[in-house]
Order: structure tokens, then C-alpha cells, then sequence
């Protein structure tokens, strides 16, 4: 039997003066948001357009609150596709850098083939 691993992928954001910030992106299909970790936001963020307010308050798998730090929008880059987003940004704890959720997977028509662990955009 084989073992299942996660969907890992480098897309990039884009700057406002063309810069790009690239990242270490979980694919999570079962993810109803886009994220951005915040720590790794921090890192990145002189290079990208700033955080807009965020009222959200985001429920984690293990069912604990997390309020948003904001929401960054602006241009990914994944392969082929180029196209203006967001995401949510919050501490994910270190538990991933980039979650691209299910509103990404169907802004872009992703389609994920399980058997050969492949996206095609």
C-alpha cells in the first residue's frame, strides 16, 4: 500500500511593483478558504500590497477560534494561470505557510487526478 502525502506546490504573489513572493503551498480541497500563515505573511510582507480589515473568526480542524489578522488581495501566479485572489491571512501554529482551499481550487478549475497525485490547471 502506498502512502497518501499532501499536494505540495509553488505558485507566487505578486507586488505592487512586480515583485514576487514565493511560497510553500498546501493544496487542501477540504479548505473553504484560501490562507496565508501569518508569520509567513510577516516575512514576505514588504514585498506585497497590505493586509485589508478581516472580521472573520476561522474555525480550526481540532475546533478551536482563530481570529483573521486580514485579508490580502492581489495576483497568484501557478503554472499556466495568473489571476487576481485572497486570502485570509492567520497563525496556522506552523502548520503550513500557504493553504490554497477549494474557492482557489474552483477560481482556477482545478482538476486533481488522486490516482497519479497530479493538478492540472
Amino acid at each position: 500500500s502506498r502512502t497518501s502525502n499532501p499536494f505540495l506546490t509553488i505558485p507566487y504573489l505578486m507586488g505592487p511593483q512586480g515583485e514576487k513572493a514565493r511560497f510553500l503551498a498546501t493544496v487542501d480541497n477540504g479548505a473553504m478558504i484560501n490562507a496565508i500563515d501569518t508569520a509567513a505573511y510577516q516575512r514576505i510582507a514588504r514585498r506585497l500590497s497590505p493586509l485589508s480589515p478581516s472580521i472573520r473568526t476561522l474555525r480550526m480542524a481540532d475546533g478551536s477560534l482563530v481570529p483573521s489578522t486580514g485579508v490580502w488581495t492581489g495576483t497568484l501566479v501557478w503554472g499556466p494561470i495568473e489571476i487576481l485572489t485572497t486570502f485570509e491571512v492567520f497563525p496556522s501554529g506552523g502548520s503550513w505557510r500557504m493553504l490554497i482551499g477549494k474557492p482557489l481550487l474552483e477560481q482556477v478549475r482545478a482538476v486533481h487526478d488522486y490516482s497519479l497525485d497530479t493538478i492540472t490547471l
